[in-house]
């Protein structure tokens, strides 16, 4: 008995302990108050009217993608014209949820009802850069929970409005921004407005932003029903806490009757590998923790992923694991799934994390401040012990002055509190500031850049204007989010069988496909002879079903197989053309025939890679710039070769999309032609370190295959030098270009 009653005593102990947030103390409204509102809305304001700028920007200069601005514009869109979200868009090579080309409804895929009071917006602004504006002004309003949950919680304003720039420039919400829009993203905010109105217990707003969050995907409803559960203990609020639990296990079982209806889930593959259904998974977590922990939490690439995700708030969010328990759950559907980019940092999936971090950083604060409020009591009595052993025994002594004056600390404790949360602000803001570095996702990143809008991307809306409102459409990633306003628009190269149209820039990404596919597949296009060209220009292809075909012309020497190229207008091909004035970094050199003295195409310029210095990690790309000396050249392939400081050479590119399409048996003498290399990284290339030199190379296609490293294939070249002369570099088969440092 007497067991028992220490036992109940004891937990009685630990549940009084647990009631960490009473109801808080108000705090004045003074000036100061104000002054920092302010601060927090002009923060606000430049965040919203920077990101606005900048998104809407990429959407001009075609930085957008089929995925997924396409797919919520046309579900959005649908919204007004069917009252379903519907989507046809489609990754048919590596997606294992595709389905008929007619599409399906967006439920089966996500849950997110939000989109309906979305799509009102589009009765006045119908286009994609409305999506982007209103995710903007929503994410930025998450500034105002944090400065005021902040302010509560650390009693002091200035502190607070650090926590609303860390929010603002977290890289987790800003890498969510910039993935195009997701409905999920706008969770950054309104889970933040969900914290801040459960620690002051107004419980109507509460659970208005509850329903608006779980609004935005089908897993909110689980962090809701986590969040009632939390505030059982921790604020003894039992009413509105089991209130959000039945919210939140209604609204599962209303997203999973619909869902069904829908023809979903689709994305559960994801989970597939751990078990045949959501018990079935619980089950082999349950009873296999350690192998869990191994594969999906301590794994390298894992282990980075939370890194990622603690390091911008320099790691304090340890500090409070009460609040970062709420994250759990969404940390465990990203490490767990199959698709890596889940865990990779740098998308949506991390935006419901980023609220449970700024509180977690608050609570950390908090923690410390206790701490150093400890540390000071405790200093101050050791202090005054001593001082009292130090007169007790200087009494004993003859009196020669007074030490009065240190018998007191210097000043008070509420300044050495405040200097304790300074020193910790700052650290959190200089956190937050190298992350945002590392992704360049703000504009005094290193890596940031600035959308650019030029005559070819101002050209597309040309051919945009022929494509029928009615017709549908297989386009490529860039261009689908202006054109998926349609019933049937889709990723090329899904339904580029049946598609009434087929748009295309070779010059754009080419995502789901690699060049090599991609040019086959546009090849075996143009060959079925069931599209003809509608337009061609400048990289941009516009194909329509039942047109004439286009034959195939003789431009290469290889008339089978992979070689056989379709005729293209020679309009086209101006993607590549450029004026001597255009030309980087320019020289004067000449490759010839191999068995005569007869120029065949001079490199007149080039461009170094940004940046110069070469690791395993940095992608490179390279552009050169040749013209054309004869009528007739032959195919030739240009390699971009190195050769590092221990005199092995190694294969850095042949990847050109243009050579594609327009090769060199296309080139008109005299025409300076620009040829840019796909990006390229040096992780599978072991390259000595020390200095490397970098070279161009022109090999004939027909003798490339197999013989592509072979010295002796390659073309002769001949430099001139500045003066004018030309010098021959005895058996020089390749032209070196630039040097750089391989670490």
């Amino acid at each position: 008995m007497k067991t028992s009653s220490a036992l109940r005593k004891w937990l009685a102990v630990c549940w009084n302990r647990l009631y960490l947030y009473p109801p808080p103390e108000p705090l004045p409204r003074r000036r100061s108050f104000w002054v920092a509102m302010a601060l927090v809305a002009g923060a606000t304001l430049l965040f919203s009217a920077f990101f606005i700028w900048y998104l809407t920007t990429r959407q001009d200069a075609f930085q957008t993608n089929a995925e997924d601005l396409g797919i919520m514009d046309q579900a959005v869109w649908s919204i007004l014209h069917s009252g379903i979200p519907h989507q046809t868009i489609c990754n048919i090579v590596s997606d294992t949820n595709c389905y008929s080309s007619n599409g399906i409804s967006r439920f089966a895929i996500h849950f997110e009802p939000i989109l309906f009071p979305v799509a009102l917006f589009y009765l006045l602004w119908a286009t994609p850069k409305t999506l982007l504006v209103l995710q903007t002004l929503v994410v930025a309003t998450g500034a105002f929970p944090a400065f005021w949950l902040a302010r509560l919680r650390l009693r002091n304003e200035w502190i607070a409005v650090g926590f609303a720039l860390l929010y603002l420039l977290h890289p987790l919400q800003n890498l969510a921004l910039l993935n195009d829009f997701h409905a999920v993203t706008f969770t950054s905010a309104l889970l933040l407005f969900v914290l801040y109105f459960m620690y002051t217990q107004q419980t109507v707003w509460t659970f208005v932003f509850a329903v608006l969050a779980m609004a935005c995907k089908e897993e909110i409803p689980v962090l809701v029903a986590l969040f009632g559960l939390w505030s059982l203990p921790f604020q003894r609020r039992w009413r509105s806490g089991l209130g959000l639990v039945l919210l939140a296990l209604a609204w599962i079982g209303l997203e999973l009757v619909i869902t069904r209806l829908s023809g979903g889930p689709l994305l559960a593959s994801r989970y597939a590998h751990l078990g045949n259904g959501p018990l079935d998974i619980a089950k082999n977590i349950l009873l296999h923790p350690l192998t869990i922990l191994k594969q999906y939490v301590f794994e390298p690439q894992h282990f980075f992923y939370l890194r990622q995700v603690l390091s911008p708030t320099g790691y304090l969010p340890l500090l409070a694991p009460w609040v970062l328990v709420l994250a759990v759950p969404t940390l465990a559907l990203n490490l767990l799934s199959s698709k890596p980019d889940m865990y990779s940092g740098l998308y949506h999936y991390n935006a419901e994390i980023v609220p449970v971090l700024i509180f977690a950083s608050i609570e950390a604060v908090v923690v410390i401040g206790w701490a150093a409020q400890w540390l000071l009591r405790w200093g101050r009595a050791l202090w005054k012990g001593a001082t009292a052993a130090w007169e007790s025994w200087r009494s004993r002594l003859p009196t020669r002055g007074t030490l009065a004056g240190l018998s007191r600390l210097p000043g008070s404790l509420s300044w050495g509190q405040l200097i304790v949360l300074t020193l910790l602000m700052i650290y959190l803001l200089v956190s937050v500031t190298r992350a945002d570095d590392a992704h360049g996702t703000m504009p005094f990143s290193p890596g940031f850049k600035w959308p650019v809008i030029d005559a070819h991307t101002q050209l597309a809306e040309r051919f945009i204007q022929m494509i029928p409102p009615s017709a549908s459409v297989s386009a490529q990633s860039a261009l689908v989010p202006h054109i998926s306003h349609r019933q049937r628009i889709y990723l090329f190269p899904y339904a580029d069988q049946q598609a009434d149209y087929i748009f295309l820039d070779v010059t754009s990404d080419m995502y789901p496909l690699f060049l090599n596919s991609y040019s086959a597949e546009v090849k075996k296009v143009l060959f079925s002879g069931q599209y003809g060209i509608v337009a061609a220009q400048d990289g941009y292809l516009l194909l329509k079903r039942g047109l004439p075909a286009p034959g195939i012309s003789p431009v290469s020497p290889v008339q089978s197989g992979p070689e056989a190229l379709p005729a293209l207008p020679t309009a086209f091909c101006s993607f590549q053309w450029v004026t001597e004035q255009q030309v980087e970094h320019p020289i004067t050199a000449t490759f010839r025939k191999s068995d005569s003295a007869q120029p065949l195409v001079d490199v007149v310029g080039y461009s170094t890679p940004t940046p110069a210095t070469i690791d395993g990690g940095t992608y490179l790309q390279f552009t050169f710039y040749l013209r054309a000396r004869s009528t007739s050249l032959p195919a030739l392939n240009p390699l971009v070769l190195l050769r590092d400081s221990a005199g092995h050479e190694h294969l850095l590119s042949q990847d050109f999309p243009g050579f594609a399409f327009c090769p060199t048996t296309t080139w008109r003498p005299g025409q300076i032609y620009m040829l840019k290399t796909l990006a390229f990284s040096l992780g599978s290339v072991h390259v000595a370190p020390g200095l490397a030199h970098i070279s161009i190379a022109l090999v004939p296609v027909s003798r490339a295959g197999s013989t592509m490293m072979d010295v002796q294939a390659r073309l002769p070249v001949q430099l001139q030098s500045a003066s004018g002369a030309v010098r021959a570099i005895p058996d020089a088969r390749e032209l070196q270009l630039t040097s750089v440092f391989v670490r």
